[in-house]
């Protein structure tokens, strides 16, 4: 199927992230034992596609105290995108300024799971335990002059309305200066939470309307990894893909093809 491409499509940034077990330790929090060695190996396998090393300050904490916590990263090139992050438990692919469509991003995905396994000195310990898919879309509003609640209402389709009560004594202006909504929803394909939320925010210095939609699956919810990696994400971007469109639908969606 060839994917509809945007010209100037509201994307912040496409991620995928994949966790997997800690082993329980003498100290405070779980620990990944093979780290140290997982990391050297696993920047083998990607350094033809992502050169640039970053140290992160995080890396100067003891593995002990940081389980899950991202303390390295890989790019393409310096300040570019797309990179790798990896930490004790956790490593994430991460996408923004170069994300085109769903076919080149998968790859990306795919081969950095796959290169995780290979990478590890025993692949049939690594178990992972958590899969999330997240897509980060903005739309630069100035919510100080425009109702917020009105504009994804009548712009994105999701009624989001405050009653009058609120407003009987006249001491509360009409005009939200900010906003927070989220609702997750149990999916079975891929198994996991489907989830949608707004927000008020920034974007380049500019007020903007921040709206994320993930797939999150956890625990028994995975198949076996990573042969079934491929399969989930193309499941989990479905249900991402069919929300994206049906919320931009209309007026939106012509503002973005320009």
């Amino acid at each position: 199927m060839i994917e509809e491409v945007l010209k100037n499509p509201p994307i912040v940034e496409a991620l995928v992230e994949v966790r997997w077990t800690l082993e329980k330790s003498s100290g405070p929090m779980p620990i990944d034992p093979h780290y140290e060695f997982l990391l050297g190996s696993f920047y083998e396998h990607i350094k033809n596609d992502y050169p640039f090393r970053e140290r992160l300050p995080s890396a100067s904490i003891p593995d002990e105290v940081t389980g899950s916590v991202v303390k390295h990263r890989f790019r393409v090139e310096k300040d570019k995108w797309p990179l790798i992050q990896i930490g004790p438990g956790i490593m994430s692919v991460n996408e923004t300024e170069k994300y085109t469509t769903f076919e080149k991003f998968k790859p990306l995905a795919v081969k950095a799971v796959n290169d995780l396994f290979d990478a590890h000195p025993n692949r049939d310990e690594l178990d992972i335990k958590s899969l999330v898919l997240r897509y980060i879309d903005a739309k630069e509003i100035d919510y100080s002059q425009e109702n917020i609640c009105n504009f994804i209402s009548n712009k994105m389709h999701i009624p989001i309305e405050l009653p009058d009560f609120l407003f009987q004594d006249g001491r509360l202006e009409k005009m939200p200066t900010s906003l927070s909504w989220r609702t997750s929803l149990r999916c079975n394909k891929p198994e996991g939470m489907a989830t949608l939320s707004f927000s008020t925010g920034t974007r380049a210095g500019k007020s903007a309307l921040i709206w994320e939609q993930i797939l999150h699956s956890k625990d028994d919810d995975i198949d076996v990894m990573p042969d079934e990696f491929e399969s989930w994400i193309e499941s989990a971007r479905e249900v991402i893909d069919n929300w994206f469109w049906k919320l931009i639908e209309g007026d939106l969606k012509e503002e973005f093809k320009k």
